[in-house]
Parts: C-alpha cells; sequence; structure tokens
C-alpha cells in the first residue's frame, strides 16, 4: 500500500508528535481531523478513507457473488456481454399502422415502415413510432363534444363560421377536416402543433373558395365542387409547409346564411320560388302556343305542298297522255281521229236517253212490233236512223 498509518512516524503529512489537536501524540489528517479515535474528550487519530481498499473489498464481494470465483478475464467478458445486451436493445418493431422515426442524438436519421428495425440503443439513439393510419378530425366553425355513436352537443364558433361570399353575402359554413400523417418525420420535426396547422389552413382555405364563390351555389348545387376546392387548397398549403399530412377529405356540415337573418332569407326564398313559379308558368304557356301555331303551320305548308305535287302530277301526266295520243295521231291520223271522235261521243251520250239503230243497205227499217217503250221506261224515246252521207254513220240532228 502506498500510504500506512504507523503510530510512530504518523501519516506522509506528519508525524503524530504534538499537533494542532487537544489530545497528546496525534498526527492531523489531510482533512485537518486528527487522525486517532481516541475516546472522550482526548480522541486518537482517524485515518482516511482507503479506496483501493474499497475496491479490492468489492471486487472480492463480486467474485464472491459469482460462482468459482472471477479474474480479469472473467470481468472483461461480463463487461461484453452487459455491452452486448445494450446494443440487443436497440432492435424495435413498428406495428402495421405506424411509422417508425429513428433519432441519433436527438437528430432524426431515417423513417421506418413496419417490421422489425435497429437503431442505436438509448441514450444515443431514440426511436418515435407514430400512428399514421389514424384519421384524425379537425372542426371548423363549431366545435362538438363526445365522438362515436354517443350523443354530442354542438357549440358553434362564430368567429370562425362567418364568411363573406363572392357575391357580397355573409354565409354560415361549419366543416370537418379529417387527415393524417404520411410522412412521418416531417409531421414531428416540421411544424409545431399539427392541429392548429391543420385547423388555420382549413380556415384561410374555406375563405378563400368561398370568397369566390356565389352565395346560392356554395349553399345547392355547389357543395361538392367547393369542398373539392378546399380540400386541393388545404393540402396545396400543408405541402408548402412539408407538414407530412394528407388531407383525406373535406365534409362541409352546414351551409345555411347567419341565423339572425334565417327568417328574413326564407321570406326572400318564398318570394323566389314564386316569381319562378310565374315564369316557368309562363314560359310553359308560351312554348305551348307556339308549339301549337308552328304546328298548324307545318300542317298547312305539307297541305299545300301535298296540293302542288298532285296538281303537278295531275298536269303531267295530262301532258303525258296528250303527247303519248299525239304521237299516234300522227302516226296514224285516220284511225286516231276516229278513235278519238267514238270515244268522245261515247263519253258524251253516255247518259241520254237516245236509241240508234243503224239502217241497213237493202232498206230495211225498225220492226214494227219492237216495244220500244218499254225499253227506255216511259220517257220518250227518238229513234234516228242511219245517215249514210255521214262518217260515222250517224244523223247530225
Amino acid at each position: 500500500m502506498p500510504w500506512q498509518n504507523n503510530s510512530g512516524g504518523g501519516g506522509p503529512w506528519g508525524g503524530g508528535g504534538g499537533g494542532r489537536g487537544s489530545g497528546g501524540g496525534g498526527g492531523q489528517s489531510p482533512w485537518g481531523r486528527p487522525s486517532g479515535s481516541g475516546g472522550g474528550g482526548g480522541g486518537g487519530n482517524r485515518p482516511p478513507p482507503d479506496v483501493e481498499e474499497m475496491v479490492r473489498k468489492g471486487q472480492e464481494r463480486l467474485k464472491s457473488m459469482l460462482p468459482g470465483g472471477m479474474g480479469t478475464k472473467g470481468i472483461f467478458l461480463l463487461g461484453a456481454v452487459v455491452v452486448a445486451g445494450w446494443l440487443l436493445t436497440g432492435f424495435y418493431q413498428v406495428e402495421p399502422n405506424e411509422q417508425g422515426v429513428e433519432l441519433v442524438f436527438g437528430k432524426l436519421s431515417e423513417t421506418r415502415g413496419p417490421g422489425l428495425n435497429y437503431n442505436y440503443p438509448a441514450p444515443i439513439g431514440t426511436v418515435l413510432k407514430p400512428r399514421v393510419t389514424d384519421v384524425n378530425q379537425e372542426q371548423i366553425g363549431f366545435r362538438a363534444s363526445g365522438s362515436g355513436t354517443r350523443a354530442s352537443s354542438v357549440r358553434d364558433v362564430p368567429a370562425e363560421s362567418l364568411m363573406l361570399t363572392g357575391d357580397e353575402n355573409i354565409i354560415d359554413i361549419q366543416a370537418a377536416v379529417f387527415w393524417q400523417i404520411g410522412d412521418a418525420g416531417a409531421f414531428l420535426f416540421n411544424i409545431a402543433s399539427p392541429q392548429e396547422t391543420v385547423r388555420n389552413a382549413a380556415e384561410a382555405a374555406i375563405r378563400e373558395v368561398i370568397g369566390k364563390t356565389g352565395f346560392e351555389f356554395a349553399r345547392t348545387s355547389g357543395r361538392g365542387s367547393v369542398a373539392a376546392q378546399v380540400q386541393e387548397l388545404i393540402q396545396s398549403i400543408l405541402d408548402e409547409y412539408k407538414s407530412g399530412i394528407i388531407v383525406s377529405n373535406v365534409q362541409l356540415q352546414k351551409v345555411d346564411p347567419p341565423g339572425s337573418v334565417i327568417n328574413a332569407f326564407r321570406d326572400v326564398q318564398a318570394a323566389r320560388a314564386d316569381a319562378e313559379k310565374v315564369i316557368n308558368e309562363a314560359n310553359a304557356y308560351s312554348k305551348e302556343i307556339t308549339q301549337r301555331a308552328e304546328g298548324q303551320s307545318q300542317q298547312i305548308k305539307q297541305a299545300a305542298e301535298a296540293y302542288k305535287e298532285e296538281r303537278t302530277a295531275a298536269a303531267t301526266g295530262d301532258a303525258q297522255r296528250f303527247l303519248s295520243i299525239y304521237n299516234e295521231y300522227v302516226n296514224a291520223k285516220d284511225i286516231t281521229k276516229r278513235r278519238i271522235y267514238l270515244q268522245t261521243m261515247e263519253e258524251i251520250l253516255r247518259n241520254m236517253d237516245k236509241v240508234l239503230i243503224e239502217s241497213q243497205d237493202d232498206g230495211a227499217g225498225v220492226l214494227p212490233y219492237l216495244p220500244l217503250d218499254k225499253l227506255t221506261g216511259d220517257r220518250e224515246r227518238r229513234v234516228v236512223p242511219r245517215n249514210p252521207n255521214t262518217a260515222d254513220g250517224l244523223d247530225t240532228q
């Protein structure tokens, strides 16, 4: 040992002869206390703690705890086992609904997917595992207490819900924005308050879209279009922040006029509906009269066209018939003239009460017993003898 507490010569800081202590023959320790342990009023000097002795006793105690004792190699082996166990603590499991964000000395190192992964063990490395599949909701214009199927009370937030439309009307809008974590590393380190960031971006996007949209369009047929534009604008804002957030859906819960003027608004809407009804009825009557007149006009036109076609066809037919007769007449004038004459006379004499008797060359006349009055009824009949001087043998009288 480098130092011994001998009673004769004292320690390395001086002998034990008359020191400053009140006791006799005691030396001083380096801390200014007597090295003895004398009792009563004149106790002896107390020695300082022996560090090496304490280490030696600790080694002996450790050896006694381990079976068979342990030497220097055993200590190194134990240290290696401890270090290996410490390194093994770096393995970690990432669940399917999580992303593993590895930190080394507090700095982002890498983002891991589901499965078994490894990072430097603590305190060198740290792993954060946010749930990326959970759908979060931010409420704009209202706050609802409770969730799921439980009944919840809704509290309006007019500072968020009242907005100005493109046609300078005030509208009351309540919307719900649903979002998820897309990039866990960006989500954890690029934005300080994700929920507040999403809420502020959503409110700004809704105000911008509504400020370009008419009141009636946003309230009725344009709700889907407004929601789609708002979702796209929110995502654009969050992408500029590199927030790692994905906006999955935007739902417009309420799009109404402010509550203080809703009764007057309903009266105006009723008046507009009545006006539109009258206008629609007038337009329907106008269309009915117009269509009826157009139908009659088309009917008259079609009748005129049909008459025109009929007369044209008849005239064409007469002309063709005349031409055909004329051509036949040119080829055989005598025969054609006689045929035309016979046909004409047949047409003329068809309805006349006259009986023609052809005279014979031998001079035979009408039989005296012929009952002519019975053949033609009670009407008067005239017998015209054949005239041989005429071309057709008929008497001209």
